[in-house]
């Protein structure tokens, strides 16, 4: 957002002298960056979709190490991690150069095996496996960002570089801090990765964090709202170049910003379900299943029951969810739970940014341009999945339900950061436009028309490199998780499918199984993997 807590004008004074230089160095940024990340990362969006999972680890692995010391390092390992976690659960073979000395013949599972999960992450074996090499990877992928993200945590301001950048450049130049359900999703996964390493003490530290990460998001959010006022105001105190005013509420209502805008929030209100803000329900029932299962007093068993309460009003049309609410309540009374079996499906991919232009009006500064194009992010919703899993167990079919649609998570946080996004791109756009006039006079006082004429090509040219939307966002989660609970089968067999898709699954052996699928796209193959919650 424009400077804070000094106001623009008085930003805008001290470096006025300096402004044919900032123009320049700012061209010189945006140059390189003006191709929005959505665009740039489709290479590798499009193999984690179709299946292609080792060249999808490559192309990660690739990005995340060109970026480690970048403002979008963050958002790379988080890609790393996920994508990563996909090759665990899909069984590829771990590179040769980086796996165990001594991999054995465990190290290329056989075309069918249903489970690189808990029996196979134990005793010897456990180095030398491929799933083990995989999440472990992902898991130090995660880290990185995890230590990356709480650092930006404990700072209490964005700092005065990054905004400077942002003000001459674009948004998508500042550093990418994680968004509240990147970070929540970030310490599930982590949770996920320990459980199928069977290391649940650690799971159960990364389920708290996610925990305290949704309350913590709810803060940061209204903290966000009350920068972006205040930057506001103090636009319409004068807050802009020469102290002139802007009233950003007035261009957010213009008769042609105005629709603009409200086309936008349409859009995620049709897809915003009653989770509440910043709440995942599949971050939920996770948290209520370790808990119901890994209970080590009183205290978790209750926590595991107010979550699978969570759960159900949150999914109600999901058969299971009411189901565990009631075993939640029987575990607390002293029937644990033993006998069951999940299967949790991820399907699909997860919305993502593209820039779309609005125009705003800026007259009131230029006193010549009525109006000024600029680029905001908006969600697009990738609508292609199978729908349910099928599951047979003992001649019964059985099918997966919906537990959290992260077209709702994501467009929920969207839609609360909707009015900061707002304010930011259009007191970054009018102080843009008021430089640009500035330049141009000075041009023009100092080489008369032709200086001007000059500055005002280099102005425009800077113009359209730095009018790009910030369209980074987490692209390889799914859109939906799905789950069922059914009884363990006394053969302990099952066969999943979806669409053309058919996978043969022999349960390992425990009292309360997870089998963990992952569907990309309807061409892709089921990823399938497994892991004992309890024994």
């Amino acid at each position: 957002m424009p400077l804070h807590p000094a106001s623009t004008s008085r930003y805008f004074n001290k470096v006025k002298p300096r402004l044919p230089l900032l123009l320049v160095s700012g061209g010189l940024l945006a140059l390189a960056g003006c191709e929005t990340y959505t665009l740039s990362t489709a290479g590798r969006d499009s193999a984690v979709r179709s299946g292609s999972i080792e060249r999808a680890v490559q192309i990660a692995d690739l990005d995340a190490e060109k970026h480690k010391s970048g403002n979008d390092a963050v958002l790379y390992r988080l890609e790393q991690g996920s994508i990563l976690r996909q090759a665990a659960l899909a069984g590829i073979a771990a590179p040769m150069d980086l796996a165990s000395p001594t991999p054995g013949p465990t190290a290329t599972p056989a075309p069918q095996a249903a489970s690189v999960g808990a029996e196979s992450l134990s005793g010897a074996a456990a180095v030398s496996s491929p799933a083990y090499f995989y999440f472990r990877q992902s898991l130090e992928a995660f880290n990185a960002a995890d230590e990356r993200v709480s650092q930006f945590e404990e700072q209490a301001r964005v700092k005065l570089g990054s905004s400077t950048v942002a003000m001459f450049t674009t948004q998508a130049n500042t550093p990418y801090t994680g968004r509240a359900y990147d970070r929540v999703m970030m310490n599930a996964y982590k949770a996920l990765d320990y459980m199928q390493l069977g290391d649940f003490d650690a799971a159960r530290v990364e389920l708290n964090r996610a925990l305290q990460r949704q309350r913590d998001a709810v803060a940061e959010n209204a903290r966000r709202i009350e920068e972006a006022t205040e930057e506001a105001q103090r636009a319409r105190e004068g807050g802009v170049e020469g102290n002139q005013r802007y009233d950003v509420e007035k261009a957010r209502s213009d008769s042609m910003s105005g629709p603009a805008f409200a086309e936008v929030e349409a859009e995620l209100d049709a897809r915003i379900k009653p989770y509440g803000d910043y709440v995942n329900p599949f971050v939920v029932f996770l948290d209520g299943l370790y808990f119901v299962t890994r209970a080590e007093n009183g205290s978790d068993l209750e926590r595991a029951r107010k979550s699978f309460e969570r759960v159900a009003a949150m999914a109600p049309e999901n058969p299971y969810a009411r189901v565990d609410w009631q075993m939640a309540e029987a575990a607390a009374n002293g029937r644990l739970p033993t006998g069951l079996t999940y299967v949790i499906f991820e399907t699909g991919s997860a919305p993502y940014r593209e820039s779309k232009r609005i125009d705003l009006p800026v007259f009131p500064l230029t006193g010549k341009v009525s109006y000024v194009g600029a680029a905001f992010p908006r969600l697009r919703f990738d609508d292609r999945t199978e729908g349910a899993l099928s599951v047979v167990a003992a001649g019964s079919a059985h099918t997966t339900a919906l537990v959290s649609s992260m077209d709702s998570v994501v467009a929920r946080d969207f839609r609360n950061e909707w009015p900061a996004i707002i304010t930011k791109t259009i007191l970054t756009t009018v102080t843009k436009a008021a430089v640009d006039g500035v330049i141009q006079k000075q041009a023009k006082d100092k080489w008369g028309i032709t200086g001007q004429l000059v500055a005002k090509a280099a102005t425009v040219a800077w113009g359209t490199t730095t009018n790009v939307a910030d369209t980074r966002t987490w692209r390889s989660l799914p859109r939906e998780f799905q789950y069922l609970r059914l009884t363990t089968p006394a053969d302990r067999k099952l066969t999943l499918s979806s669409g053309s898709q058919s996978r043969l699954v022999d349960i390992i052996p425990g009292g309360v199984n997870i089998v963990y699928v992952k569907m990309n796209d309807a061409n892709s193959p089921l990823l399938v993997s497994q892991f004992a919650l309890s024994r």
